[in-house]
């Protein structure tokens, strides 16, 4: 596999031209000292539509009698396997993929939440229940969160959160179990069970609340209608709401094509609720993102988001709280980083 020499952005193209004029060297002559393409030096490493190659690297460092283990030190880079048919896919793409802008055509503005006809139980008073008297972003997650892992029963006072018991502790024990503390002042027992991990709590206040002042519908989420409550004219609200819907339900993936290996960047959700995956798909058009939705073959509503353009202003605009995903995306931007390059994990 081929080595390349990962610089700082801009740093590239400053050590190429502090060469070109350490030896007074016009590119032309430049090119051919290293054995390159005058085009390539000047219009792909120059600019830095791809990295350098370790081999035209040694050549410079020849061309400056320093050890290349000297050059790489001082220049503070790092060498790494590369393909470049990756580099020259994702410099391709850019160009025509052309995002749109922010448009949120909500109307509504985020308004109080009226908490005072939620009846509780004596258990939920000892515990000193509380209701956010607002919808923030920390509820918009927490209603994302709901409706891709959670459950609400239509018989009892049940609710309950769970997901995967392998991949998803850590996001369980370290953000779940605080955002519910934040929120409803609840110390949720997080446990493993037979197929899954998570927690399940009684409270008369907690499914009132979710019902009555949030409208989210109990039982079965097959046809389950989009909280209204969420279609506010706030970008940080429809981000929060997504990247909790995401987070549980979600994928991102790296797709192999034209023999390159799991390079290609793929964001994903598949749900019964065809009114939820209208609902997500609509935020996400207003948030400039283009969705692709579709029904699948097994009756699921699908929204995919592809691409290096998608997935960057995923990660700049509303990121990922579940650790999985984030681990996936480290592990993508080590064995590529110049496709990863406005992604700092």
């Amino acid at each position: 596999m081929d080595k390349r020499v990962i610089f700082p952005k801009g740093k590239q193209k400053e050590f190429l031209l502090n060469t070109r004029k350490e030896f007074k060297l016009t590119w032309p002559e430049f090119a051919r000292k290293i054995g390159v393409k005058r085009k390539t030096l000047e219009k792909a490493y120059r600019y830095e539509n791809c990295s350098l190659p370790l081999k035209v690297f040694s050549k410079i460092a020849k061309l400056k009698n320093i050890k290349e283990k000297e050059l790489i030190d001082k220049c503070k880079v790092k060498v790494v396997d590369f393909i470049p048919d990756a580099t020259k896919l994702r410099y391709l793409g850019e160009h025509r993929a052309k995002l749109k802008e922010t448009n949120i055509l909500y109307k509504k503005e985020v308004s109080t939440i009226d908490n005072s006809t939620i009846k509780t139980s004596k258990s939920d008073q000892k515990k000193c229940l509380i209701f956010p008297e607002r919808l923030t972003p920390n509820l918009a997650e927490e209603i994302g969160i709901h409706i891709g892992d959670g459950f609400l029963s239509d018989k009892k006072h049940d609710f309950r959160v769970k997901g995967d018991k392998e991949k998803e502790r850590e996001y369980y024990n370290n953000f779940i179990r605080g955002l519910y503390k934040m929120l409803y002042n609840i110390n949720v027992k997080i446990k493993e069970y037979e197929e899954s991990y998570g927690f399940e709590l009684y409270s008369q206040g907690v499914w009132n609340f979710k019902t009555k002042a949030l409208g989210i519908e109990a039982g079965k989420k097959d046809n389950m209608t989009f909280p209204s409550i969420l279609k506010v004219n706030d970008k940080e609200i429809l981000c929060s709401f997504i990247r909790g819907l995401f987070d549980t339900d979600g994928s991102i993936c790296f797709k192999s094509q034209n023999k390159i290996k799991k390079y290609y960047p793929v964001i994903s959700i598949a749900l019964i609720s065809k009114n939820i995956i209208f609902g997500a798909a609509e935020m996400l058009t207003m948030l400039g993102f283009e969705p692709y939705r579709y029904q699948d073959k097994l009756g699921y509503w699908v929204i995919v988001l592809n691409g290096y353009e998608r997935l960057e202003r995923y990660y700049e605009m509303i990121g990922w709280s579940n650790p999985k995903h984030l681990r996936k995306l480290k592990e993508w931007k080590i064995k590529y980083p110049m496709l990863a390059k406005n992604i700092d994990i």
